[in-house]
């Protein structure tokens, strides 16, 4: 398998680990969310269903209760008993007896709670003389109705009926739906019922006011004695509509020895309707389990594939003095460790190279630099020894003779040309080299005179740093000649060596006649482009020739700046690192 993996590119790898480590397993794992989805919409539904049934339950229950309660306090009423239990002689005793119960009873008021919801109460009584009006009916007329039969088969004292009355009187409704009660006796052997008819209408529109949304039956065995649709629906086999519907709630109430069937059915879920609803909930999953996760393995991808292939491009030089490197790597994983290792490797083996070829140039320059030294040193056309032995004579006789002053001074110009002239070593001490500049600042003190103030301040940690030989001394004799010469007032000149943030700092500082920034800005540009072939064979290049020697020493890690202004002086600031300097042992 895996040398099988070997020879397949890395782009189809990526494909390979799209399809079985990323895609198929979200389109699995998202299905099962989606059925989870799915399964809670069609729990939620259930759910619904079953508190619709519950408030269904509860209102036919509340308006139930409501007229028994009417009911039960119709019956206990005494005054109501004795008014029916009594014989009456003529329909004149009955109407003044009936208006004397009325105004000293709460019956009316009673009857008219009911009338109000569209109910109605009547009162059944087994009393000839009791004539009868819309309340009061007399119990021979009933006996051969539907509902006093079934009344009567329940054996109960208090009986809920809810049945479709064929044999119902022209005006009233056949959807019965009414609650019998039997009277308190009160000693009496006088039957009496109390029926309150409730108006199933009223009962029905406040199911629908619950909701309208899913079908509805609320059935007293095979008879429906509530729907949607206002019609009463006989023989009803519910078993049929089940099948119509896939998702269905069942509640039953029981009461006063009557059991309702509250069904409800809703529609089979649809999967569109289902993502309709939760479309966020989806979109938020296919976003962030399957989207997302692809454009990030594509980016991973892209991130490895093409610097993999930019490093194998990097590779396919033919020379591996050819070889370049890699620009631009970014990052800081292990492709950017390779590339950075290949870029080392690149560095490496050019300093190789340069290490054999380019530093036997350098090497070559230094070499030709210190001969030009040499070269102007034998055309000033000097005999070293034969002018050290002069000078030596001429200071012997200035003692002889007593003049300390003369002597002095030969013996500093003595110092001064050994110096110039023993090139066996380039490099000198800044110890050394202040002194050199002491000597000759002494000398230019007697051509001078009073015009001429000088100072030199040097660190002693700074002392035994070697540097090419006459490179200060060349700047502070470029001082006296081109700053004090060219100003008639007095000027100084100031030498400071001293370390500062890791760098050898030597300052060469005049009170002379200064420069233009033009003039600078000409030094400044021959100082940076300065070689050997610009100074072989000029003259009035000594400023060049410390420069370049200084840059040599140092690898070119020198900087000169230069601060001028005209008629107030002049400063010329040279630092090296310390890191590139050696010292004198």
């Amino acid at each position: 398998m895996i040398k099988f993996l070997n020879n397949i590119k890395l782009h189809n790898k990526f494909l390979i680990m799209y399809l079985f480590c990323v895609i198929i397993p979200l389109i699995i794992a998202n299905a099962i969310i989606f059925n989870s989805i799915y399964t809670k919409e069609y729990n939620n539904r259930i759910h619904e269903l079953d508190n619709i049934a519950s408030k269904y339950i509860s209102t036919i229950d509340s308006s139930l209760n409501y007229n028994t309660r009417i009911a039960r306090a119709i019956s206990g009423n005494q005054q109501l008993n004795s008014f029916l239990n009594k014989k009456y002689k003529n329909l004149n005793d009955y109407y003044e007896k009936y208006y004397d119960f009325v105004n000293k009873s709460y019956f009316q008021s009673l009857v008219n709670l009911v009338n109000d919801r569209s109910g109605k109460i009547m009162i059944y009584v087994d009393n000839p003389t009791i004539f009868e009006s819309s309340t009061f009916k007399q119990m021979s007329k009933i006996k051969d109705k539907e509902w006093y039969k079934r009344y009567v088969e329940s054996g109960l004292d208090e009986c809920l009926l809810v049945f479709y009355d064929d044999s119902a009187e022209l005006g009233e409704s056949r959807k019965r739906f009414m609650f019998i009660k039997k009277m308190q006796s009160f000693d009496s052997s006088c039957e009496k019922i109390i029926r309150v008819d409730m108006n199933s209408e009223e009962i029905r529109n406040q199911l629908l006011r619950i909701s309208k949304e899913y079908k509805m039956y609320v059935c007293c065995d095979d008879y429906v004695a509530f729907t949607q649709y206002g019609t009463a629906i006989l023989n009803i086999k519910i078993d049929n509509i089940k099948e119509e519907y896939k998702i269905m709630s069942h509640k039953e109430y029981s009461a006063y020895g009557t059991k309702l069937d509250v069904y409800l059915f809703s529609n089979e879920l649809l999967l569109n309707s289902v993502i309709l609803a939760n479309r966020w909930i989806i979109i938020f999953l296919l976003l962030f389990t399957l989207v997302i996760p692809i454009l990030v393995m594509k980016i991973i991808e892209e991130s490895l594939t093409m610097r993999i292939v930019k490093l194998g491009d990097a590779f396919n030089g033919s020379q591996v003095d050819k070889f370049q490197p890699i620009s631009s790597v970014e990052g800081n994983d292990e492709i950017s460790a390779l590339m950075y290792n290949y870029n080392n490797i690149v560095s490496i083996n050019k300093d190789l190279i340069n290490s054999l070829y380019k530093d036997k140039l350098k090497e070559r320059e230094n070499d030709l630099s210190r001969k030009n030294a040499e070269l102007l040193a034998l055309q000033s056309q000097i005999n070293p020894h034969f002018l050290f032995n002069s000078l030596e004579s001429i200071r012997m006789h200035s003692i002889l003779k007593g003049e300390e002053e003369t002597a002095e001074m030969v013996e500093k110009l003595a110092l001064m040309t050994r110096q110039n002239v023993e090139w066996g070593n380039d490099l000198v001490t800044v110890k050394k080299e202040t002194e050199s500049i002491e000597a000759y600042l002494y000398l230019q003190s007697y051509r001078f005179g009073d015009r001429l103030s000088f100072d030199v301040d040097v660190e002693k940690s700074c002392e035994d740093y070697l540097i090419p030989k006459l490179t200060l001394v060349t700047f502070v004799e470029n001082a006296c000649v081109h700053g004090i010469e060219s100003k008639s007032s007095a000027g100084w000149i100031f030498v400071r060596v001293y370390q500062k943030d890791g760098d050898l700092c030597m300052e060469i500082e005049d009170t002379g006649g200064g420069m233009t920034d033009q003039e600078i800005e000409n030094l400044l540009k021959s100082i940076e482009s300065v070689s050997i072939d610009q100074i072989k064979g000029k003259k009035h290049v000594g400023i060049l020739n410390a420069c370049l020697r200084l840059k040599i020493h140092t690898n070119n890690d020198v900087t000169f700046s230069i601060d001028s202004e005209v008629g107030v002086g002049m400063c010329v600031l040279i630092r090296i690192p310390i890191k590139r300097l050696r010292r004198n042992v």
